[in-house]
């Protein structure tokens, strides 16, 4: 995504809805990327907004003759930061049609979405970039350029593991273990030694664990010990497109290590039934890595940039050691 100092100057309005024309739009523009894109679907599309609390007044978009040609979102997030109480957004999908990306448009809105969920009561955002695309080169002078205090607060590396499709599990899930009262419970823990962490309402969760797009979630529950991990099927787009998962919520609670080594190989169960060929996972730093080490994930060269954007700063934000957020 490249931007122009100078932005052309378009109307920019709000998203219409049509989340046909927007998976369109968004596979045209990240094709373009250098690593192999994933493949949002217009019912992934109408999955995400579908977020308690999601709206498309923070989806602003820019139509040109009746056609999308530029598009972003903001999805709500109710955060801890450093002890504090904080209302993000995510930002996301970022879209422009590659005939339109050297016009400013991804400038254009980019700022336009800082106006709305400033009007809206929101305390900042949280761009995530990869590293060695344009956005992630530019971020720092786009947020310049609209007087947003922004910076680059972490650096997130993953971790993988291939499924060879006859992964077994050395335990069976049980029915009555309610993951989303794990997710509530477990995960506010979290806010006490994690500076940036995420606050769940149990629509949030429900949401999360079992209402989204793919959504794939086991949990371990042994004598009153529980755990559960949470994430979501996607396919990846290209030649040669294939099915993973991505792991997003690692909430190990308090279950011993080989319980915890026994939810991973679950999860990994669970993803291979589902026909998925890799699982993927953020290491964040907020949770015990080592379980899935050992059920055999492996750290990978890819390395993202999240981008805190605080109207208020918070003295200390502009580094942080983890962080417990979904990355979307």
């Amino acid at each position: 995504m490249e931007f122009a100092t100078q932005p052309a100057r378009r109307t920019i309005g709000t998203f219409n809805g049509d989340m046909e024309e927007l998976a369109a739009l968004m596979s045209r523009s990240y094709g373009e990327n250098r690593e192999q894109p994933l493949r949002y679907t217009a019912d992934f599309l109408r999955s995400a907004f579908d977020y308690p609390g999601a709206t498309l007044e923070l989806a602003p978009a820019i139509y040109r003759n009746g056609r999308l040609v530029a598009f972003i979102a903001g999805f709500p997030r109710n955060t801890t930061l450093l002890g504090n109480f904080r209302k993000l957004l995510t930002v996301s999908f970022l879209s422009v049609a590659p005939e339109d990306k050297r016009l400013g448009f991804g400038a254009l809105i980019w700022g336009e979405l800082i106006k709305r969920a400033r009007g809206l009561g929101y305390d900042g955002t949280i761009n995530f970039c990869v590293e060695g695309d344009d956005m992630n080169r530019q971020m720092l002078a786009l947020a310049r350029a609209f007087r947003q205090p922004t910076a680059r607060i972490f650096g997130i590396h993953y971790m993988a593991r291939f499924l060879r499709g006859d992964e077994t599990a050395d335990v069976g899930e049980d029915p009555a273990c309610d993951v989303v009262s794990i997710l509530l419970e477990k995960s506010r823990a979290l806010a006490a030694a994690v500076p940036l962490t995420r606050s769940w309402s149990p629509e949030e969760a429900g949401w999360q664990c079992l209402r989204r797009q793919g959504a794939l979630t086991v949990g371990l529950c042994a004598e009153t010990r529980r755990g559960m991990l949470s994430g979501y099927a996607i396919e990846t787009s290209g030649a040669t497109p294939m099915l993973c998962v991505l792991l997003d919520d690692i909430v190990w609670g308090d279950l011993a290590s080989a319980e915890r080594e026994q939810l991973a190989k679950l999860f990994l169960h669970r993803s291979a039934q589902a026909g998925a060929k890799m699982v993927i996972t953020p290491v964040l730093g907020y949770a015990d890595t080592q379980p899935l080490a050992s059920a055999g994930f492996r750290k990978t060269r890819r390395l993202l940039h999240p981008y805190l954007t605080l109207w208020n700063a918070v003295p200390g934000s502009e580094s942080i050691s983890a962080m417990y957020m979904d990355v979307f």
